[in-house]
């Protein structure tokens, strides 16, 4: 089985304006959060619980570096776009060769953490689907 670096990750995520902003290089993590959103069907006389695939729900979570000194700057384009009331794209491209999950999402928080001794970061990121078309692979 072939290992994959996450170093080449393309991230970008759009503005307040809707221009997309590669914010590869401030990002320290990612997570892509897939669920089939399963929903119970289990009857009375089944042996077992018993499940289906229901709608699907895909989130993504990211940590930053505090990153102010440009206009393209993580820290500059969340604060610009929280509780923002129309959907930005957010795309992640987990390695170089492989494929990318687009979608319209909205950035549910944001927040800032550090240490005396240490840089400031931003802290868990989180964006959930807006819309109702679901993100996609590509």
């Amino acid at each position: 089985m072939a290992k994959f670096s996450a170093k080449g990750a393309v991230i970008t995520v759009d503005n307040a304006a809707g221009s997309p902003q590669d914010l590869s290089t401030d990002a320290v993590s990612f997570e892509i959060q897939q669920d089939a959103g399963i929903i119970e069907v289990t009857g009375f006389t089944d042996a077992t619980k018993n499940y289906i695939p229901g709608l699907p729900v895909t989130g993504i979570t990211f940590e930053f570096i505090y990153d102010t000194h440009t206009t393209s700057g993580a820290a500059t384009i969340l604060n610009g776009i929280l509780n923002s009331n129309t959907s930005k794209t957010v795309t992640v491209k987990p390695e170089s060769a492989g494929k990318t999950l687009s979608g319209e999402f909205c950035l549910d928080n944001f927040g800032v953490k550090g240490t005396p001794d240490g840089s400031l970061q931003i802290g868990t990121v989180h964006f959930s689907v807006m819309g109702t078309t679901a993100p996609a692979w590509a």
